[in-house]
């Protein structure tokens, strides 16, 4: 199994685990139940902490791994003609933000994966430290755009 399928696969399985609260460690919970939808699109996302990627996979995408750096993982699809719908390439616009108000911008990286597209950027957090996410999503050709917006609380491997 390649690298970029492992990572697929992971992303995935983590996804549905979180999404379904069955994960029982605190930073593997996920705030959304289901994705956000406007127009004919759907947005899924998830964050979690780097170190959940395993070390030969985030040097091949260049990814920070560590016990204070996490990952926020986005997809968009079209579900136009399909309830599974199709993914769909996106531009993001999006920020974290900490209890004091300090601000930090996040940079999507696109990953494609046979007919799957998502989007991770990294981010700092401290021990037992809540974030708020601010992600702006435009579908590519699309004139329409969404906020997507959730809070999480981080730990740090290890404390």
């Amino acid at each position: 199994m390649s690298i970029r399928s492992r990572l697929f696969s992971f992303l995935l399985a983590f996804s549905v685990i979180s999404v379904a609260h069955a994960a029982p460690v605190p930073e593997a919970r996920v705030m959304n139940d289901k994705p956000v939808r406007f127009g004919d699109y759907e947005v899924f996302y998830s964050a979690f902490p780097s170190t959940f990627i395993q070390p030969d996979i985030a040097k091949t995408y260049d990814l920070e791994r560590g016990p204070k750096n996490g990952l926020v993982n986005i997809a968009v699809r079209n579900v136009k003609n399909s309830a599974e719908g199709k993914a769909v390439k996106a531009t993001f616009e999006g920020k974290t933000v900490n209890l004091l108000g300090q601000q930090s911008a996040l940079k999507f990286k696109e990953i494609k994966e046979g007919d799957a597209i998502y989007y991770l950027a990294g981010f700092r957090f401290s021990h037992e430290e809540m974030l708020k996410f601010s992600v702006k999503v435009q579908p590519e050709g699309s004139s329409l755009s969404q906020t997507v917006q959730f809070s999480q609380t981080f730990y740090e491997d290890g404390k």
